[in-house]
């Protein structure tokens, strides 16, 4: 009696702990309903809020970051950016088309990493443009933060290096579980963006 009784308090408090593996499989990383926003404070060299918020739904989910929209496309195990790609060439804006970025593979994984390379080509007036784009991540761990008084556990952080063409940026971006990104830091200013509110709906 007195093992049975032991055993099942045991079991009772493993149920009742949060289980961060059942928390990465089951949770949304990056959750993109309509009305979905987050408020952010971006400390800079000028400090600032910046709001972003997905505003509509049709193939793709169209975020605004700022007054900057993005493009996002959902599918299983995967979130892409999708951008139009396009450069200035003797004044005149050429168009290489769309490309999908893999912005966030879900769910999240601790080591994993991902990249993606972009070699494009266009002819203006005779002569042959060329684009390059790259993605890659890595350095994705699993963690705890306090940001403004709040803990977020089983959060996952990640680096993205974009590369574009001759210029690259580095970022530390941190995902928590059901509410997305809540911080970011920017290189090589360290231009730092942290989560202040959000409001999350069901899909």
């Amino acid at each position: 009696m007195v093992k049975w009784v032991l055993t099942s308090l045991i079991l009772a408090l493993a149920l009742g702990c949060e289980n961060p593996f059942s928390t990465r499989m089951t949770a949304d990383y990056f959750p993109l309903a309509v009305g979905n926003n987050w408020l952010y404070e971006i400390k800079a060299d000028n400090n600032y809020q910046l709001v972003m918020r997905v505003t509509e739904e049709d193939s793709f989910f169209q975020v605004d970051v700022g007054g900057d929209i993005q493009y996002f496309e959902r599918k299983s195990g995967i979130v892409n950016r999708v951008r139009e790609l396009t450069i200035t060439y003797e004044g005149e804006r050429i168009p290489f088309g769309r490309i999908y970025e893999p912005y966030l593979l879900l769910p999240p994984i601790e080591g994993e990493n991902w990249q993606r390379e972009f070699n494009l080509s266009s002819v203006y007036e005779g002569d042959t443009v060329k684009k390059y784009f790259s993605i890659s991540v890595d350095s994705v761990i699993s963690t705890s933060i306090v940001l403004n008084s709040a803990s977020y556990e089983n959060v996952y952080r990640i680096r993205r290096t974009t590369i574009e063409d001759t210029d690259s940026l580095i970022q530390y971006e941190w995902f928590a579980p059901d509410i997305g990104l809540i911080r970011k830091i920017i290189l090589p200013d360290s231009a730092t963006w942290e989560l202040t509110s959000f409001t999350i709906n069901e899909q």
